[in-house]
């Protein structure tokens, strides 16, 4: 028997050209006691069109499950199909070592990717099945941007295991517009009246003082989630975590400072009453440099659930209304500039306070402008 290497990228594959035109597929690896192993993993004949990209592929996967202690399938030229929990553990590995919000990643897959893909062959989905995974998910009422979230981190697990050829000889089925993203409309209409957000607080504040302080802290500084509690994983040009923390504010001028991001610019905020009590009570109270954070001192992933509950006492059925009319946590920044319109402060301080990167997203609030056109056209006389 003459083997030879194939060499160049499928290094590690052998093959043996047999006088009848057959060849003989082999791959070279060490098994679990370090020892080199040679195994005729395929053959290409005539009623075969077995490739050296298919035994470069087996050898990958073998080397995938005796980095994971499992035992490599070889007998019949078939290696053990890789499934999608497979590859989920490895990108969840990456996730904890490098991303902020990888908690919310573990949570969104164990919510709802794992129960329909993950005992399932990787290389056996196609678009259609994700296609269909998109649709479930709408049929139950989930916002598009939830159901985008779910088809992005799907598709970013299958690109992870494929850089590091953990698939090989696989498309993502997501990528290259195979599946249609969601629409996402986020002009929410709804906001808080005065009256309503007084009763919120009010609920909140006697049953759950944690979501309390962050839903003050929304409301009066108009702030995105991600810049008040860190959740997002963007981070300024200076590498400087977006959470609000005690060395942003100002107790001597009364202001807190919001530092520039990807989505807003820098500014600062006044501190009104409340949102200094609700600062002097977290002062007193804290955990950690974040302004507010977990009992732990973590970061605080998502709005507790509190807060959804108070909402339906105040406005029943909130829950199920669509997304544009539906009160949410950033529906509390939409509140905020509401607020700051119907009081008669202009589209361009409108702009500053919330750190908006272009006028054209402020304008969405001109309407609750006092018109001040009307009232000087009214008064036009001869």
């Amino acid at each position: 028997m003459a083997l030879k290497p194939v060499g160049g990228k499928y290094e590690g594959v052998w093959k043996n050209e047999l006088k009848n035109g057959d060849i003989s597929y082999y791959v070279n690896y060490r098994n679990e006691a370090g020892k080199p192993v040679k195994v005729q993993v395929g053959k290409k004949t005539k009623s075969s069109d077995f490739t050296v990209r298919d035994a470069y592929s087996k050898l990958i996967e073998i080397k995938y499950r005796l980095q994971h202690d499992q035992e490599p399938i070889i007998k019949g030229s078939r290696v053990a199909k890789i499934k999608f929990n497979d590859i989920w553990e490895v990108f969840k590995k990456y996730a904890e070592a490098n991303k902020k919000s990888y908690q919310m990643d573990i949570w969104n897959y164990n919510k709802h990717i794992k129960p329909i893909f993950g005992d399932k062959a990787v290389k056996n989905l196609k678009a259609l099945d994700f296609e269909n995974f998109k649709q479930s998910l709408i049929s139950k009422n989930l916002a598009a941007q939830t159901v985008k979230h779910q088809l992005v981190l799907t598709r970013t697990i299958m690109n992870h295991a494929i850089k590091h050829e953990i698939l090989n000889n696989f498309t993502n089925p997501i990528s290259n517009g195979k599946v249609q993203m969601p629409d996402i409309d986020n002009q929410r209409q709804a906001f808080l009246t005065k009256e309503q957000a007084k009763e919120l607080l009010e609920i909140l504040e006697s049953i759950d003082l944690k979501t309390y302080h962050l839903t003050v802290l929304l409301l009066f500084t108009g702030a995105r989630f991600s810049e008040i509690t860190g959740s997002s994983s963007q981070k300024n040009k200076n590498n400087v975590e977006t959470a609000l923390k005690w060395s942003d504010i100002n107790f001597n001028t009364n202001t807190i400072y919001f530092k520039k991001t990807k989505k807003g610019n820098a500014r600062h905020i006044y501190i009104n009453n409340i949102l200094l009590e609700t600062l002097k009570y977290l002062e007193e109270n804290k955990k950690s440099d974040f302004v507010i954070s977990t009992s732990t001192g973590g970061v605080i992933l998502k709005m507790p659930a509190n807060f959804m509950t108070a909402l339906e006492v105040i406005i029943p059925g909130n829950k199920i209304k669509p997304t544009q009319n539906k009160i949410t946590a950033h529906s509390l920044r939409h509140t905020h500039a509401s607020w700051l319109a119907m009081s008669g402060l202009d589209i361009l301080q409108i702009k500053e306070q919330l750190g908006h990167r272009t006028l054209e997203m402020t304008l969405r609030y001109s309407h609750l402008v006092p018109n001040r056109r009307h009232k000087a056209t009214e008064s036009l006389t001869l």
